[in-house]
């Protein structure tokens, strides 16, 4: 019986060693796997299955904070997705096809033509005031549902568009964008 008592003693024991090891070599390892494209095979045991499956988690959130190329060169363009209404969107297509160019340069031109102020009162919210004087709640302004394009935009850029999203108090980019575009094309299209 004193047998199987120290058995069972030294399992427990060398487990935690064997953790231990794993962590220590964790960071070792996962960069160069990442780094040639080749997976290690898992061992048949399953008490180590899982503890792979947990050491990946870590090196995919590691990733996901590390800093993209595109970020760390600067001038460098980066794809960044905002939403338009479907009507807007084929708007700003023709637009794009007609003075043959990009998304992020008629964005440029909207902002040049739009009156910051004319901006700003698209996301201010209007009070209405009720018989008995106490103002109703206005809700607020948000982007529409709509159809993702892709800019390509540089650091300063995006930098730029998320100030004028706080400084608007603009629900997000989407919305912000779409303002832009609405404005200015109903800047530039003919009156009927």
């Amino acid at each position: 019986m004193a047998a199987p008592d120290t058995a069972d003693r030294e399992v427990p024991a060398e487990q935690p060693q064997a953790d231990n090891r794993s962590a220590e070599q964790e960071p070792v390892e996962e960069p160069s796997l990442e780094a040639t494209g080749v997976r290690s095979q898992p061992t048949p045991t399953s008490s180590k299955t899982p503890k792979a499956t947990t050491r990946h988690q870590p090196a995919g959130k590691k990733s996901a904070n590390a800093n993209k190329a595109s970020e760390l060169v600067p001038g460098a363009l980066r794809n960044v997705g905002v939403y338009l209404p479907p009507e807007l969107l084929v708007q700003v297509k023709d637009a794009v096809y007609k003075e043959r160019t990009t998304y992020a340069d008629l964005l440029i031109d909207a902002f040049e033509a739009v009156d910051d102020e004319q901006i700003a009162k698209e996301f201010t919210p209007e009070t209405t005031l009720t018989r008995s004087g106490i103002p109703r709640r206005a809700p607020r302004k948000r982007g529409e549902a709509g159809i993702q394009i892709q800019l390509r935009l540089d650091g300063l850029q995006v930098a730029w568009l998320d100030e004028k999203v706080t400084e608007f108090n603009a629900p997000s980019r989407s919305a912000l964008v779409s303002v832009a575009f609405k404005l200015h094309m109903k800047a530039v299209q003919p009156v009927d």
